[in-house]
């Protein structure tokens, strides 16, 4: 069975103004199908890939799979259970949500920048009741920030004090925090420069074999899936028109708006391999 089943997913935002500007007016409602229909499904363990340009759903998705926001119809189940499920006991919506961590887009804007490194890291452990002694906490905060490649010596720094890479890593860490299952990494490298990118995508990778991490990645670089997924799914405006493994999507498109995507974006063949 799938780790994550993602069935008939869909999100109307409503843009209405107020009832009474409306009937003022003599407006109707004003309605925004976001994601429409979605289905899609993950292996535990293996990395599926959404891609499309801005505006056409990817990151509503995430949003509805870290339980951020509500489906408007549709479900998601992520090991057997429905998360949105009116009937699921709260021990286990407890348990799911610890299971499933985000990373954000932006290593500034996700981080406050009044904490120290070591607050940011103890958030989750705390939240869920993880460890209950400060020094238990303090270990497992070294042993998260060694996991990422930084040091214990950075527990008592600012975010402002690192570089947007050692920020991500930051980030990263946090989300590790809760030994999750599934991460949803939205746009996790757009953020930051063309040389620290690669570093991130191979600690992914690395972490990814390291504790058997199921990763739903949201992306609008081809490059970039081209070397994280196992599939990939090509989302335009909130409809999923393809899904294929790389080498399919890549070398034989079906979808005309697939081949629109790879027309724009460099020459996929010449991009390098992530080991």
């Amino acid at each position: 069975m799938s780790f994550l089943l993602v069935n008939q997913l869909s999100r109307i935002f409503d843009l209405s103004e107020p009832w009474i500007l409306r009937k003022i007016k003599g407006q109707q409602k004003k309605l925004l199908k976001a994601v429409d229909k979605v289905n899609f499904s993950i292996e535990r363990g293996q990395t599926y890939a959404l891609v499309g340009e801005s505006g056409s759903g990817k990151s509503t998705i995430a949003m509805m799979v870290a339980g951020l926001i509500k489906p408007s119809s549709g479900f998601i189940t992520i090991d057997g259970y429905n998360f949105f499920s009116p009937t699921i006991e709260n021990n286990i919506k407890s348990s799911l949500r610890k299971s499933v961590q985000m990373i954000f887009q932006s290593p500034y804007a996700s981080l406050n920048p009044r904490w120290r490194v070591g607050e940011v890291l103890k958030e989750p452990i705390k939240a869920f009741n993880l460890i209950e002694s400060e020094n238990g906490q303090k270990q497992r905060v070294c042993e998260l920030l060694e996991q990422v490649g930084l040091s214990e010596r950075d527990i008592n720094k600012f975010p402002h004090e690192f570089s947007g890479g050692q920020r991500q890593r930051i980030c990263i860490a946090r989300s590790l925090a809760s030994e999750p299952k599934l991460i949803i990494c939205d746009e996790p490298t757009s953020a930051l420069d063309v040389s620290v990118q690669a570093q991130v995508l191979n600690l992914l990778k690395d972490l990814q074999k390291q504790f058997s991490l199921t990763y739903l990645f949201i992306s609008h670089d081809l490059a970039v899936v081209s070397t994280m997924a196992n599939r990939i799914g090509v989302l335009k405006q909130g409809i999923l028109v393809e899904e294929a493994s790389p080498n399919k999507l890549f070398e034989k498109p079906e979808h005309d708006y697939t081949k629109m995507l790879l027309s724009a974006a460099p020459d996929i063949k010449n991009v390098s391999k992530i080991p």
